[in-house]
């Protein structure tokens, strides 16, 4: 399970809209795994309740090194100012990087990377993060505008409705289903309907569901 426990070194790309349930789910693993280390870059303020809230880069990075021994549990408030995420990101993945073990949770990628662009910080989390030991969660709306090789270098690639034709194409060609598939997808907040397709990258073995609450 993708639960990001300490146990478990995983790269585990969530994807889907708005109102889609994603952040939920990653909610779900994070109470269900109780990490030992947990850093969240939280620029939506969806995370408040996993760790102490901290907007100063600082601060943050003394809070880790000064972490006691059962761990620390931080939620990084990036501000409103997105014209600085780009320094702040590359901080806060080297920061998570070189904590080693634990879990990360990245959410609203789109904000920080692009198809052709991502930091140095986070390229080396993303690829090389599972061999500390960490768990990795990273969240976006947007699949087909994020990093490009995140999604391939993922574990685990759980996806819920998406909005667009080009993230809809990205998705199924990931998840290895037919595109309609995915465009029949529901988040129904009225009928609480909350579908969900993951593929295990290592198997390739594909789980639908519904999430519940």
């Amino acid at each position: 399970m993708a639960d990001g426990s300490k146990n478990q070194a995983n790269i585990i790309a969530v994807m889907g809209a708005s109102g889609s349930g994603k952040s939920a789910w990653i909610k779900q693993q994070l109470r269900a795994g109780k990490p030992r280390g947990l850093l969240v870059w939280d620029p939506q303020d969806e995370f408040d309740e996993f760790g102490r809230p901290v907007s100063n880069m600082r601060e943050l990075v003394q809070a880790v090194k000064d972490a006691p021994a059962d761990g620390y549990r931080l939620v990084y408030k990036p501000g409103m100012a997105f014209s600085t995420y780009g320094g702040k990101f590359d901080v806060f993945c080297q920061l998570a990087y070189m904590a080693q073990g634990g879990c990360v949770v990245v959410d609203e990628l789109g904000d920080v990377t692009e198809p052709s662009r991502a930091p140095d910080g986070w390229s080396i989390l993303s690829r090389k993060g599972r061999h500390q030991g960490i768990t990795l969660f990273g969240a976006a709306q947007r699949p087909a505008n994020i990093d490009k090789d995140f999604i391939g270098n993922a574990s685990l690639v759980h996806c819920s409705r998406l909005s667009y034709e080009n993230d809809i194409k990205v998705m199924a060609n990931s998840l290895g289903v037919p595109q309609q598939e995915i465009r029949d997808m529901r988040a129904d907040e009225t009928t609480g309907d909350f579908d969900w397709i993951e593929r295990a990258q290592k198997t390739g073995a594909v789980r639908r569901g519904k999430l519940t609450f």
